[in-house]
């Protein structure tokens, strides 16, 4: 396992803007400059609000997701089921989402693989919290400048169909 001695400390990160999640990261000792677990590890804990979403975004590192606590699912008013979830893929639509997406669902416990380089948004259907604890490569690539994290925004107008 991962041990967190007394040179770490855990850096909150307040939502940036509504609809981000909070986290917060596990950066090694602040002479690194990297705010990253080891020289190689970067790790945090994410809490998806009820009832929101993470847009989509994209970063060069692997990450392997652990789902520390996801409610379980819910039933909608129209009788769909609500859960917690990430969709990933290669590209995004022209509505800004993940196109095509591969449907992760979170359960408390259970892990899951971003690949390098996917689109990825998270989702929280359910009326409670939900966490996720990601471990990425991410030290490294951090270190060469070559993380290269996009976040997808929403057409401001409707695409012109072809």
């Amino acid at each position: 396992g991962i041990l967190l001695g007394n040179t770490v400390t855990a850096a909150r990160r307040p939502p940036a803007s509504p609809g981000d999640e909070a986290s917060t990261v596990f950066p090694e000792a602040p002479a690194s400059g990297t705010l990253t677990l080891t020289p190689t590890l970067w790790s945090l804990l994410n809490m998806l609000p009820p009832k929101d979403d993470q847009m989509p975004h994209r970063h060069n590192s692997v990450a392997l997701d652990l789902c520390v606590f996801a409610p379980p699912e819910e039933e909608g008013e129209d009788g769909k089921k609500l859960g917690v979830y990430t969709n990933m893929g290669p590209e995004l639509g022209e509505d800004g989402m993940v196109k095509d997406p591969i449907r992760a669902d979170w359960k408390s416990g259970s892990a899951f693989i971003t690949p390098p380089g996917w689109w990825h948004s998270h989702h929280n259907e359910t009326g409670e919290p939900a966490w996720v604890l990601p471990i990425q490569d991410a030290g490294l690539y951090t270190y060469q400048r070559t993380l290269d994290i996009r976040f997808s925004q929403r057409p401001t107008t409707t695409p012109v169909k072809k």
